[in-house]
């Protein structure tokens, strides 16, 4: 070894594997850039890169080390050392306690200089639940994290053909994985119990974690439970640890840390109601009449609906469903809230889609203000929300039918 010359050691996390510059010996001019988290399904690799650091390029023959990692939110699969390592190879996982024991990987020998990155081995990791791996919600505090994985290394050792070789490692990455949102009972699957978790909390407000269900499935941290919402889950319906193509709202889990304002802006069905559970914001104590029936190709064409507070039911036909899943009635209310001026007066349309062959849930879609400003415009609108109905109710129908196919 010449003058203060050493091995250095050093860890990049990433998603899908790296490609190296010069490919027949796993060599790369600078360290990959390693992501500071991922969700709890990712499949990732932390990659062991080594280059020498001093006056004169290094000279080594065999490297050890050992990793740790929290083994109650991953597993260690398996490992796959680098093109330069061609000689005999060995390590030991420990999930149990969430070490690897004695990586170990041999070479002909490899000239380390500073200038560039050789490749010793690449760790892939995966969530395994029968080892306990789950990135858990906190239910008590509402966080979902994200959650340190704790990358560690230690009892390094390098050798050369005449001695060992003095060996150092660069910080340890930052990595942190935070869970899928969408499993709400955390069971590792996004199946029918957590769609009726999220039909629960349909329409409400989840503006704090005290209100459960609500805050969870509030994914896009709009301070409501809403149709963004509702689309998200729809997406990835039916997907399991075994998939890691999930797709989040951008904000998550940024959004998740910072105090939310309970607010009372946005949602609901105006001053004289909730809207859940088939409120139809009526203000009156006395039942309404029996409401207008609009037939969904009326409805297409442009339809006015009643004002203030008024009633209204829209009749959805011309779809043959061919299973017993149906979803056959919508109901809702039209109401326009109270402003100080023509700017600030909102029509907030509710609509409740009613199934009663599964679970007898209501399922309420909200468009309010942040769509609509004048009755006008929600005449000029109605095509278009009608259409965005129809997509709504054929993907809950889609994703029913499939989830009663997986169950039989």
């Amino acid at each position: 070894m010449a003058g203060d010359s050493m091995v250095m050691v050093d860890f990049a996390v990433v998603s899908d594997a790296t490609v190296p510059d010069d490919i027949s010996r796993d060599r790369k001019a600078s360290l990959p850039q390693s992501m500071e988290r991922t969700h709890e399904w990712d499949r990732f690799a932390v990659e062991i890169w080594v280059h020498g650091e001093g006056d004169a390029p290094v000279d080594i023959q065999d490297l050890t080390l050992d990793l740790s990692y929290r083994s109650d939110l991953t597993s260690a699969a398996t490992i796959e050392f680098g093109q330069s390592f061609e000689g005999t190879s060995s390590y030991m996982i420990d999930d149990a306690t969430g070490v690897i024991n004695q990586i170990h990987g041999t070479t002909a020998g490899v000239s380390l200089g500073s200038d560039d990155r050789v490749l010793f081995a690449r760790i892939y990791f995966q969530a395994v639940p029968e080892n306990g791996d789950n990135v858990r919600l906190d239910w008590e505090t509402g966080s979902v994290g994200p959650y340190s994985l704790e990358l560690n290394t230690d009892h390094l050792a390098a050798l050369n053909a005449d001695s060992s070789v003095a060996v150092g490692h660069t910080a340890m990455p930052k990595m942190e994985l935070f869970p899928v949102i969408y499993d709400l009972d955390d069971d590792q699957r996004i199946g029918l119990a957590d769609f009726a978790d999220f039909v629960i909390a349909f329409g409400q407000q989840g503006g704090t974690p005290d209100e459960g269900v609500s805050w969870f499935a509030d994914f896009d941290k709009a301070k409501g439970v809403g149709l963004s919402d509702f689309s998200f889950f729809v997406q990835n319906f039916g997907k399991n640890y075994a998939n890691e193509h999930v797709v989040f709202p951008e904000n998550y889990p940024d959004a998740w840390q910072l105090p939310q304002d309970n607010g009372n802006g946005g949602g609901g069905v105006g001053d004289g109601g909730d809207g859940t559970n088939g409120d139809t914001g009526n203000s009156g104590g006395d039942q309404a009449p029996l409401p207008p029936v609009f037939l969904l190709d009326q409805f297409q064409a442009g339809v006015i609906l009643p004002g203030t507070m008024d009633v209204f039911q829209v009749v959805y036909a011309g779809v043959n469903w061919q299973t017993a899943v149906q979803i056959n009635r919508l109901t809702g209310s039209a109401s326009i809230s109270e402003g100080v001026d023509a700017e600030e007066t909102e029509v907030v349309l509710s609509i409740v889609l009613e199934d009663e062959q599964i679970y007898e849930t209501e399922i309420e879609l909200v468009f309010d203000g942040d769509l609509i400003d004048s009755l006008q415009e929600f005449n000029d609108f109605s095509g278009y929300i009608t259409a965005y109905v129809s997509e709504v109710m054929s993907a809950v129908q889609d994703m029913l039918e499939e989830a009663l196919d997986s169950a039989d």
